[in-house]
């Protein structure tokens, strides 16, 4: 273990460079991005880190509250129609100036890509001129603003892939090799003033002790998801402040409805659910986290208040099983990422052996991990969903309802499919009132939590370390932005 340790923090010194002249920023990572493209991912380190280059019509503030961005006003000629004028004198980091054809070049585009289920609403883009365009959806689509978030605006006839990001946003791509770090400068140009910050480093450093050790050794400035084993270090240094803020995301086994086995019945997913004990796993991995009962957050818009399951029940998860035709339990596989394998795989693993349920943990790189999903390889698996539009639709339309090509179930890794659920997530989208929409979307929650597609565990805290120079401010939506950082001296 100490000569692996030793490799790794031989290779770190490679990549990390002390700082000191408060233009500079390194940043390490739990995980590397998984593409250059905004429209082939929707993974939430991915998006926090090309939220520097590319921007979108409308944003959320570190709050969760709608600003304008490329877009600098908005209005609704009727409940269908949305009329966006653009923010003048605009331009890609190629000098380009931003025009409505980029902007309906861009939406049809990622309609077709990994984050199509944001723009499931929209059937019709119409250029009106130049500056002005409007977005025309089938129904109502009460929270369109919200879902234009994710959709980032690239110059019309860009690559496909892209793979030298052109943007608009703050910062410029310099360069990114895949496994040691992802450079950006400075856009001296940008529409919202210039970056404090002239350099930005990204890298990806999946060991929770090397990353800590890097930033203590101010080889990084900002580290993402400090481990739980080095909160104490992190805490108690000096030259380092720990800032936590509670995410918007849930941490949740999925079933791979394709894969012919005991997870296909009802019965025993629900055994799973009630035999785990979600606040022991937090206190067994260390995590700064909350045990949930959900699918969502309770910062969430269609979250059930006061809903509660009272895990564990290992008696009656036992009773389950043994309805189900496995009295003895069975053997599964069970996929994450490798850094979840580390903290959380042998825990997870000891709680599903009390049912005799043998465990097999399989940890990936997450590239791997995101590729064994996307081809609905992995036959149960541990992932992160992150609803970063505070709206529960978000998951139900990418995760729970059945996939249709450019909208609904992009993220549905398992393959689940329920019609009524498809209808009622349809339904939800277009309801105007928001008491009657809230209600809708809980009575989805309900039926999810009765079929179990998903099986929710915990919601973990964004956490960060930050050497005392820098002034960061943690987003709810755990996005890092290096325009909001700067040097205190």
């Amino acid at each position: 273990m100490k000569k692996l340790l030793i490799i790794l923090m031989t290779a770190s010194l490679l990549w990390c460079r002390p700082v000191g002249n408060g233009r500079v920023v390194y940043l390490a990572m739990e995980d590397d991005i998984l593409t250059l493209d905004p429209f082939l991912h929707d993974d939430s380190i991915t998006h926090s880190v090309l939220s520097n280059i590319y921007d979108a019509l409308v944003a959320f503030d570190a709050e969760m509250r709608l600003v304008p961005a490329l877009a600098i006003s908005w209005e609704n000629h009727d409940e269908r129609t949305w009329r966006f004028y653009l923010r003048p004198g605009v331009k890609f980091h190629d000098g380009r100036k931003l025009t409505s054809k980029d902007v309906k070049y861009s939406l049809e585009r990622a309609s077709r890509g990994k984050v199509g289920h944001y723009l499931s609403a929209v059937s019709r883009i119409n250029v009106i001129d130049d500056m002005t365009l409007e977005l025309i959806t089938e129904e109502p689509a009460p929270v369109l603003l919200n879902k234009l978030c994710f959709i980032c605006i690239i110059p019309a006839d860009s690559p496909d892939p892209v793979t030298r990001p052109v943007g608009t946003g703050a910062y410029r791509f310099e360069s990114y090799i895949r496994g040691k770090d992802l450079t950006l400068t400075a856009n001296q140009d940008f529409w919202g003033g210039r970056p404090q910050i002239k350099k930005a480093v990204i890298v990806a450093i999946p060991n929770d002790s090397v990353r800590c050790q890097a930033l203590f050794e101010g080889r990084v400035q900002v580290i993402r998801d400090v481990g739980e084993r080095y909160l104490k270090e992190v805490k108690n240094s000096q030259e380092v402040e720990y800032l936590s803020r509670p995410g918007l995301g849930t941490t949740l086994l999925g079933i791979n409805f394709g894969i012919k086995g005991p997870l296909l019945k009802r019965k025993v997913r629900q055994a799973i659910y009630l035999g785990l004990d979600p606040a022991l796993l937090i206190s067994q991995s260390r995590a700064e986290a909350e045990p949930t009962d959900q699918l969502v957050t309770p910062y969430i818009v269609g979250y059930l208040p006061r809903f509660s399951s009272q895990r564990p029940q290992v008696k009656e998860a036992r009773k389950l099983l043994k309805e189900s035709g496995y009295p003895a339990g069975f053997s599964v596989d069970l996929e994450m990422s490798q850094t979840a394998a580390s903290r959380n795989g042998p825990y997870i693993a000891g709680q599903l052996g009390r049912l005799g349920i043998k465990v097999n943990i399989k940890g990936y790189d997450w590239q791997t991990m995101f590729d064994r999903l996307d081809k609905g390889t992995a036959p149960f698996f541990l992932i992160g969903w992150s609803n970063s539009s505070g709206d529960a639709s978000d998951f139900n339309d990418a995760c729970l309802h059945s996939r249709v090509k450019g909208s609904y179930g992009n993220a549905n890794w398992g393959g689940y499919s329920n019609r009524e659920l498809d209808r009622q997530i349809e339904k939800s989208s277009s309801i105007i009132d928001s008491k009657d929409r809230v209600t809708l979307l809980q009575q989805i929650m309900l039926k999810a939590l009765t079929d179990l597609p998903f099986i929710p565990l915990y919601v973990r805290s964004r956490t960060y370390g930050v050497n005392r120079r820098i002034r960061f401010h943690p987003r709810q939506d755990g996005r890092i932005r290096f325009f909001d950082m700067e040097y205190s001296h």
